[in-house]
């Protein structure tokens, strides 16, 4: 029967109309970045290039519409087709926004965000882009009546010649300017990731096999991990894993704003120059803690294998994971974990809204915590940092130096200038924390060797080249996403129980340094002996005054302390 006011539909012209509209409007993005590429050209070639990108992605949409309706029949086709219209909105919206470009790990990135993290995407403009972009149009095919006007038989030669028909336009579009299509695409001004929904069917399908496909019991690793050395005093290590920071805005590392006050007066050391693992968490994180290099990683091999954390808490390290972030993307399952994401404190959260807690929680109750302990201990603090795209949420009022800063989740209502207020705000308050642990670390340190090291796991675009928060394909992503801060502190104490050069560990021999090194280092400097250790790898191994005579399980000599140190 059909339904009133909507005509019965061929499925060829569903698909047809399907194909037209995702083309012209969650496919902006597209079009654009054929208009924006170095090679267009100007005038009319840049145009004719413009309409080319576009000739292509109504193309290749047609043609994979034309296959899949060979597999599916009826209401099949017209889920699939309200599915690619739903999903190809957002994602138009946010590459037409932000520059966003979808991917396999910008795909598990989604999965991994935390539900508030994602409501801080949600604003009235992407709602209304989506309600017309992807929700009227799926609750029209929704009350389409799709018919099949032709036998199957005839059907499958009417499609196959259409996919034959869209091959040959793209022919015929690519071959006449080759050349600037093979540099757009060589540049990678041009890539698969803006064509909607196919990139994010891709991505979904390469997610689904690499979990299907990845072992569920992780192979152990580190077998033999255990402590080098017993010092007079047990180590406190913590690992401060920061979030969406990058080395441009802080201040020490050069920027003309002071964004990093009182680490700049009290760290030991800074990296400069540091390369991140990805351009997402959902990369990163595994990748810090997985011990294989960026050009090694892949999602299959770190689920496959067991975690830093593993191999330290094997060595009889006490592990400690508290989070602010939304989790440890399954590297701290040996951890004493704590989750504060959604914690309700007054003294540490937004009283306008439940859930949203500054990185200061971290610290609530952890020095009493690291004072009961009698072994060396290794903690982790995940802080949210500077995560868009609502950076005024990750600072108190206190410390907003920088206006007048963006107050909106939206970014495009807000000017790029107070977009980097907001941002620098956010990196100010980091440093404040980041202080904070200093400062504990140093009232701890009459009894314990402690030392901190501080890396952010991605960095962010703040308007560079038309683009805004992370996650762009690594291969293509700008320095803003790939360049991060990396610095440490080492207490008098745990330099003089570890002999350590001083001199060395601030200015550490290091030629090039990136993610691939925090493993190693985190290893040296708790001081632990195993097989999956790389000196080479350790940034302060070459501080070390026993780094030539090292052996497993020789204990530290007697060294003479400083007035200043006491032992216990």
């Amino acid at each position: 029967m059909t339904r009133p006011f909507l005509p019965t539909l061929d499925s060829r012209w569903a698909t047809l109309a399907s194909a037209l509209w995702l083309s012209l409007t969650a496919n902006i993005p597209l079009i654009l970045a054929f208009w924006r590429a170095p090679d267009a050209g100007t005038g009319l070639s840049r145009i004719i290039f413009a309409v080319s990108g576009w000739a292509i992605g109504l193309a290749l949409l047609l043609a994979f519409f034309a296959l899949m309706s060979l597999l599916l029949r009826g209401r099949a086709m017209k889920l699939l087709l309200i599915a690619s219209v739903a999903i190809a909105a957002p994602v138009s919206y946010f590459g037409l926004v932000y520059g966003t470009r979808f991917d396999r790990a910008m795909f598990e990135s989604v999965l991994a965000t935390h539900a508030g993290e994602a409501l801080e995407l949600l604003g009235w403009r992407l709602i209304l882009w989506c309600l017309v972009v992807g929700v009227l149009p799926a609750v029209w095919l929704w009350r389409m009546t799709l018919i099949e006007a032709r036998p199957w038989w005839r059907n499958l030669g009417a499609k196959t010649g259409l996919v034959a028909a869209c091959l040959a336009v793209i022919a015929i579009t690519v071959f006449p300017q080759y050349q600037r299509f093979a540099s757009a695409a060589r540049n990678k001004a041009i890539v698969f990731y803006d064509l909607s929904p196919l990139n994010v069917l891709a991505a979904a399908g390469g997610t689904a096999w690499r979990r299907v496909d990845t072992p569920t019991v992780r192979t152990p690793v580190g077998l033999d991990a255990s402590s080098r050395y017993a010092l007079a005093k047990p180590r406190i290590v913590v690992f401060v894993l920061g979030e969406t920071a990058r080395a441009q805005n802080f201040s020490w590392n050069g920027y003309d704003r002071e964004t990093t006050p009182r680490m700049r007066a009290v760290a030991t050391t800074l990296f400069k120059d540091v390369a991140s693992c990805g351009t997402v968490t959902a990369t990163s994180v595994p990748c810090i803690f997985s011990g294989l290099t960026r050009e090694a990683f892949s999602d299959r091999k770190a689920r496959a294998q067991e975690t830093l954390i593993d191999v330290i808490h094997r060595a009889g390290v006490r592990v400690i994971w508290r989070d602010n972030d939304g989790g440890c993307k399954g590297v701290c399952d040996a951890a004493e974990y704590v989750d504060l994401t959604d914690a309700r404190d007054p003294r540490h959260c937004r009283a306008d809204e439940v859930g949203e807690c500054f990185d200061s929680i971290l610290l609530e109750g952890l020095e009493d915590t690291l004072r009961a302990s009698t072994r060396d201990t290794f903690v982790v603090l995940h802080i949210k940092g500077s995560h868009g795209p609502a950076y005024y949420k990750r600072y108190p009022k206190a410390f907003e130096r920088f206006t007048p800063a963006c107050q909106s989740n939206e970014l495009s209502a807000c000017t790029r200038e107070q977009i980097v207020n907001a941002y620098d705000n956010a990196i100010l308050y980091s440093d404040h924390i980041k202080g904070e642990v200093v400062a504990m670390l140093e009232r701890l340190s009459d009894r314990y060797a402690t030392a901190m090291l501080y890396a952010s796991d991605h960095g962010e675009s703040l308007g560079e080249h038309g683009l805004y928060l992370h996650g762009a394909p690594y291969a293509i992503a700008p320095k803003e996403q790939t360049r991060v801060p990396m610095l440490a502190w080492l207490s008098p104490t745990f330099l003089v129980l570890e002999r350590w050069s001083d001199a060395c560990v601030r200015n550490p021999p290091a030629d090039s340094v990136s993610h691939d090194n925090i493993y190693h280092t985190l290893l040296g400097l708790l001081d632990l002996e195993t097989s999956v250790y790389r000196r080479e790898l350790d940034l302060f191994a070459p501080c070390d005054a026993r780094s030539v005579v090292r052996a497993p399980g020789r204990a530290a000599a007697p060294t003479a302390l400083p007035s200043s140190i006491h032992t216990p």
